[in-house]
């Protein structure tokens, strides 16, 4: 299914051009009918013999409705450009034609009315005229048809270009994204709240559960219309009535979003390029305020210039639009700008980063990363959006994109067997980003050697106090390292694999020296605080003692030489097999040591599950 768009002079015969190629009159408000003037959209639809149909949006003509306009032809595959030939070329001819060219409308038919008003000369004349003004467009090349709503002249041409016309259009694809910008919303009795759109990036279900944006309302589709046909189901690219369950009317407004409950990302910046129209009279300034225009949305926002400070006519710069109210927008949807006063469109753009943040102006790496979005293809964006996070959810990558997940996923593995990303555990991970902290985790570990050849390695709790990267990225190349054998994990450090610990010879002998006092004291030997206050190589070499389990701490800083404590281990093991449950002075005169040793020495055997307390006695465990 299709849809086509009207574009044109306010009293160019738009509307009258639709019904008599549908016939359906499009002219819907009673003001409309009064004033013979399209002052809102006009919706309808054309049956071909082959089975197509095509759902046409006309838009008013009229200056003081352009901001309307724009929102009807926001979802269109091709225009129908309509000059009346008794008028000619008009003010609003030309902004219509910048406002789709803006929107990359790519498809169109022109249409000449009223050949009957005026003489063949006349008619020649303006031909020639439109031709030229049209060169250099998208509408060069398009089929030019005459017609006539009074003689029924070109009409019967008309419907054969348009079926012509709509061979050559791609359908739009099913991304997997649904979305409708709402442009009207009404209650039906016994039905309750419709809203009406264009249906693009995806299909939309009966009975589906959708979210409305940004308000971030869940609804059900209750009904589904097309063309005033009931629907199970509608395709991209649809024009579409829905009949949503549970909302009022007054609770969703024109240019809210339909989608469904997995996309709500809402954004009060947006990252764009901007192309200005060459003939607008005037510039785009640095922190100017200016209606921004997506879909049927229309938020004030103001522009922050990214690499200049004043945009003239006819140029083209990376911008952010800084809003105060949410948007709901997509990288690579395309969007207009206009002069809140005087009204005036005078550019328009396309978004390139939604997840974005104040940035400084000029700042060369940011705009060079903005410049590699700015061409939306696939893999540069993949490739920037892996360069502002360490990784990404492949889930979540590009979600909110003109890319379906299937794509990106597609795109992901060319990129892997290039090398330039790795894949693993769900997430997207840039390579140059991986090899680069895989390098630091590497130097940091060969300092630490290098600095403290007694220490077992490098502490995990250190290295991330000195990595600055996100946790789960970290421990993800941490592993990659060790399977590839580059580092090995003991406990909570991580070392070469030919690291051995050694102490120095001024180290040695501080050893030696606190090994003799626990030697000299087997049953009552030196606390912890009694060693680390000597100094702060004291403290090291018996951290060195500890981490070579040469000696045992146990709780409230009592310490043991290994071979003594497992002595007492043997020995209280022997006590209780013999004696049976057994109270800690029992085992403490067996032990002939004093409480203050007896009681850590159980602590410690119960942790080790060699022992377990049975009220005030140990027994085996």
């Amino acid at each position: 299914m299709f849809v086509l768009g009207t574009a044109g002079h306010v009293d160019h015969g738009k509307s009258a051009l639709v019904k008599a190629l549908t016939g359906i009159d499009p002219d819907r408000l009673p003001e409309e009918k009064e004033r013979e003037m399209t002052i809102d959209l006009g919706f309808a639809w054309l049956f071909f013999p082959d089975g197509k149909e095509v759902g046409i949006v006309d838009v008013p003509g009229h200056e003081r409705f352009v901001r309307n306009m724009i929102s009807g032809v926001g979802g269109i595959d091709a225009v129908l450009f309509v000059v009346a030939v008794d008028d000619g070329w008009m003010p609003q001819s030309e902004e219509h034609l910048h406002i789709i060219r803006l929107l990359d409308i790519r498809y169109g038919i022109v249409v000449l009315t009223k050949i009957d008003l005026v003489k063949k000369d006349w008619l020649s004349l303006v031909e020639e005229d439109i031709k030229q003004k049209l060169k250099g467009t998208f509408l060069e090349n398009a089929p030019l048809v005459k017609t006539s709503f009074v003689e029924g002249t070109g009409i019967e041409e008309l419907r054969s270009q348009i079926m012509d016309l709509i061979k050559k259009i791609q359908p739009k694809k099913d991304l997997g994204k649904p979305r409708v910008f709402v442009d009207r919303v009404f209650t039906m009795s016994g039905r309750g709240t419709v809203v009406t759109g264009t249906l693009i990036d995806g299909s939309l279900s009966l009975d589906q559960e959708v979210k409305i944006l940004p308000q971030g309302l869940f609804s059900r589709v209750r009904e589904l219309q097309t063309h005033k046909k009931k629907r199970e189901r509608v395709e991209p690219g649809t024009r579409v009535a829905m009949n949503l369950a549970g909302l009022e009317k007054s609770e969703i407004k024109r240019g809210d979003l339909v989608t469904t409950p997995d996309f709500e990302k809402t954004t009060l910046l947006v990252d764009t390029r901007v192309q200005m129209i060459s003939s607008s009279p005037y510039p785009l300034k640095h922190n100017l305020e200016i209606l921004f225009i997506l879909g049927t949305t229309e938020l004030l926002g103001k522009a922050i210039l990214l690499e200049k400070d004043i945009l003239k006519p006819g140029e083209e710069s990376l911008v952010q639009f800084r809003f105060k109210k949410p948007l709901v927008p997509r990288v690579g949807d395309h969007f207009i700008l206009r002069l809140p006063s005087p009204p005036t469109t005078i550019g328009g753009g396309v978004v390139l980063d939604i997840e974005t943040k104040r940035h400084k102006r000029k700042d060369p790496k940011f705009l060079v990363y903005l410049e590699r979005r700015a061409s939306l293809r696939l893999s540069d964006l993949i490739l920037s959006e892996l360069e502002k996070s360490e990784f990404v959810l492949t889930r979540n990558l590009l979600k909110e994109s003109l890319f379906s997940q299937k794509d990106v996923e597609s795109e992901l593995k060319n990129l892997e067997k290039q090398e330039k990303v790795i894949l693993k555990e769900e997430m997207a991970i840039d390579s140059k980003r991986f090899e680069k902290l895989s390098e630091m985790i590497v130097e940091k570990i060969r300092e630490e050697h290098t600095k403290y050849p007694f220490k077992p390695g490098l502490k995990l709790s250190d290295l991330g106090s000195t990595v600055k990267a996100n946790g789960k990225f970290l421990d993800f190349v941490i592993k990659s390292l060790i399977t590839e054998k580059k580092i090995v994990q003991k406990e909570a450090y991580l070392s070469f694999l030919d690291h051995k610990p050694k102490l120095t010879q001024e180290q040695e002998r501080i050893a030696s020296e606190i090994l003799k006092k626990f030697e000299s004291k087997p049953k009552a030997p030196p606390i912890k605080d009694e060693i680390i206050t000597c100094g702060k190589e004291h403290k090291e070499v018996f951290s060195f003692l500890i981490q070579q389990e040469i000696i045992v701490e146990l709780g409230s800083g009592i310490l043991f030489l290994k071979k003594d404590f497992e002595k007492i281990q043997k020995k209280v093991i022997d006590f209780i097999k013999e004696n049976g449950p057994s109270t800690v002075s029992q085992i403490r005169k067996h032990l002939e040591i004093t409480r203050k040793y007896a009681v850590p020495i159980l602590e410690k055997l119960d942790q080790l599950k060699i022992t377990k307390r049975d009220r005030d006695k140990r027994v085996l465990a």
